[in-house]
């Protein structure tokens, strides 16, 4: 007997589900990233700690602006504590050459902005 198609999209989408659950347990772990404007998106409104733990810490010193904004800076081009996404190789396959990741953080800890430099 062959299951049919009604059956095939229910098993399917039953193991989607249980993938997003698995992919959800860690606070940073976010998905894969298909650009890295994707990792600058996925982030806006979340907290930096758990940032900190997809992109492991900033490897250039966090600065605070005139405004209490706090500037962090990844360098992909440079030596750095890795977080989970290099652990889980979800980062962008290109680019990762001469590529900057910029975020900008509220006095609460949340990112608000942020913005690449390089990363074609």
């Amino acid at each position: 007997m062959r299951p049919t198609i009604a059956t095939v999209l229910l098993i399917l989408d039953m193991l989607a589900g249980f993938a997003g659950c698995a992919a959800s347990r860690d606070p940073g772990v976010a998905g894969i990233y298909r650009t890295w404007d994707d990792v600058i998106d996925r982030w806006i409104g979340k907290p930096k700690t758990e940032l900190y733990y997809e992109l492991g810490p900033p490897n250039l010193h966090p600065k605070e602006l005139d405004d209490g904004m706090i500037e962090m800076v990844w360098d992909m081009t440079i030596d750095r504590m890795p977080g989970q996404a290099d652990e889980y190789h979800t980062l962008p396959l290109y680019g990762g050459v001469s590529c900057r990741l910029v975020f900008f953080a509220d006095r609460e800890g949340i990112i608000t902005a942020g913005r690449r430099i390089g990363c074609d």
